[in-house]
């Protein structure tokens, strides 16, 4: 009995990923040495803060603030941007630098609305639109993260390449979109009516981030999301008999709502480890090392001995599984007296890739019994979708520039459990990546969505390093040295 569970255990210690390290990059000719990178990071955050000054809450949006803003910048350097339209008061940027065409556009793409904040809530004199640069060394405001500061490094990406009058092979288009935060208008607008004439074959995003002390302690490990997951969102309603308050019955809308919601809140989805996820946990693993490296580089001790560590935690959880989260309650708005005949529950539903919606839903009515008192209605159902990396240009000098210079950081890829632009340029084979070159603090991390919103100087300097020399290495043409 023990010989073939030791030879099973030996077999699978045996199955390390087979992990490929990068290829050096390309030579980039002496086009970053032609910056004064501490002013040119001085003045990124300069921007930054006038940026975040800008009140562009969604809703109702106000995005032709930050499209005017971004438009006299570029106009100051020379380089002529589209607004588009999309409602009153709101609109998109299309900034284009031409290349020589032998390659398809690269897309840097942003989104200039904010979610909403409680001023009450920031930390005095440095508000959600106060553009503060304190003493300690951070940026202040809403968007600092999520995500105008971003934006800026995309900016100024467009900008310097005009300034160096880099060589391209390729266009680079700077798109900043309205309405991300709330129904994905903006970019969907561009790909509906503009996207022949953008036909980006390639695109940098929002979606992953460095993080530091995840898994080891001192180490940073830069997330560069190469798919995320899908989006089902339901509104479920209970059905029952009206009535008064003073007389509790078992068959009342409110009372089957929440049997109903205990229900599905019970269901608990074995964990299943995307082809995205096991290589993250495989490079952190072989980067940290130990027993804890050891297990981490192996994917099936990953699902054997880390699935409890990582579905404890609900972040991991949710890399790991599909998810339901109940978002909001309504009953009518009826006085305290009053049974409602309906009740409604707005649920948000997160989809692994290979996981359709009408699948999830099947399995909710099933989960409930087929109750014709409970009704499902869809309001948003898409898909998971992820872009290949392994040997991909751009996936590749993301990943090195993040990590350049650096013995304490690694870069994977990974699967975003949240819902960006870049789902609907998947759809169209785009090659999307969502990396924000910011390394945070899980405390930080936080602030995103919630009060005192902020990013260090150091990390807008940094970053704006990192994506200007990742996009020189898949769009200049390097055949051409710097004067």
């Amino acid at each position: 009995m023990r010989s073939p569970a030791l030879a099973c255990l030996l077999l699978v210690a045996a199955c390390a990923a087979d992990l490929k390290a990068l290829p050096p990059g390309p030579d980039l000719r002496g086009w970053p040495e032609r910056i004064d990178w501490a002013k040119a990071g001085d003045e990124a955050v300069a921007v930054l803060a006038d940026y975040l000054r800008l009140d562009t809450t969604n809703p109702p949006g106000n995005e032709d603030l930050a499209t005017a803003f971004l438009a006299g910048r570029l106009r100051q350097e020379g380089i002529e941007a589209e607004i588009v339209p999309l409602g009153p008061g709101r609109s998109s940027l299309v900034a284009r630098l031409k290349g020589s065409g032998v390659e398809a556009p690269l897309c840097l793409l942003s989104h200039t609305d904010v979610a909403a904040a409680e001023p009450a809530k920031w930390t005095a004199g440095k508000g959600p639109f106060s553009g503060v640069v304190d003493p300690q060394g951070y940026v202040w405001g809403r968007g600092a993260l999520d995500m105008k500061g971003m934006g800026v490094l995309e900016l100024q990406t467009l900008v310097w390449l005009k300034r160096l009058g880099v060589p391209l092979r390729r266009d680079v288009i700077l798109l900043a979109v309205a309405d991300e935060e709330s129904r994905n208008q903006g970019f969907r607008q561009l790909v509906q009516l503009h996207w022949d004439r953008l036909g980006c074959s390639h695109l940098v995003n929002e979606g992953g981030l460095g993080l530091r002390d995840v898994l080891y302690p001192g180490q940073t490990v830069f997330a560069i999301s190469t798919g995320e997951k899908g989006v089902l969102w339901l509104k479920l309603t209970a059905h029952g008999q009206a009535g008064h308050g003073s007389t509790p019955r078992p068959d009342t809308a409110p009372v089957r709502l929440l049997d109903a919601l205990d229900r599905l809140r019970a269901l608990h989805p074995d964990p299943s480890f995307d082809p995205a996820v096991v290589e993250l946990l495989a490079r952190v693993g072989d980067h940290g090392g130990g027993f804890q490296g050891f297990v981490l580089t192996r994917p099936l001790l990953q699902r054997w001995l880390a699935a409890g560590r990582l579905m404890a935690e609900p972040g991991t959880r949710a890399t790991l599984t599909d998810t339901l989260n109940v978002t909001g309650l309504d009953t009518g708005g009826n006085e305290p007296n009053v049974v409602p005949s309906q009740a409604s529950a707005v649920l948000d539903v997160r989809l692994l890739p290979g996981t359709r919606p009408e699948q999830v839903v099947a399995r909710l009515e099933d989960a409930l019994g087929h109750d014709p008192a409970l009704t499902f209605e869809v309001l948003v159902a898409t898909p998971a979708a992820v872009s290949p990396w392994e040997g991909d240009p751009l996936y590749e000098a993301l990943a090195r520039q993040a990590v350049a210079g650096r013995t304490d950081a690694v870069a994977g890829p990974a699967l975003s459990i949240g819902f960006t632009d870049s789902i609907f340029a998947r759809q169209l084979g785009v090659r999307a990546y969502g990396f924000v070159p910011f390394e945070i603090t899980e405390d930080e991390a936080r602030t995103m969505h919630g009060a005192d919103e902020r990013v260090s100087v150091e990390n807008v300097r940094r970053g704006f390093g990192i994506l200007l020399r990742a996009v020189l290495e898949v769009s200049a043409d390097l055949s051409k040295a710097a004067p």
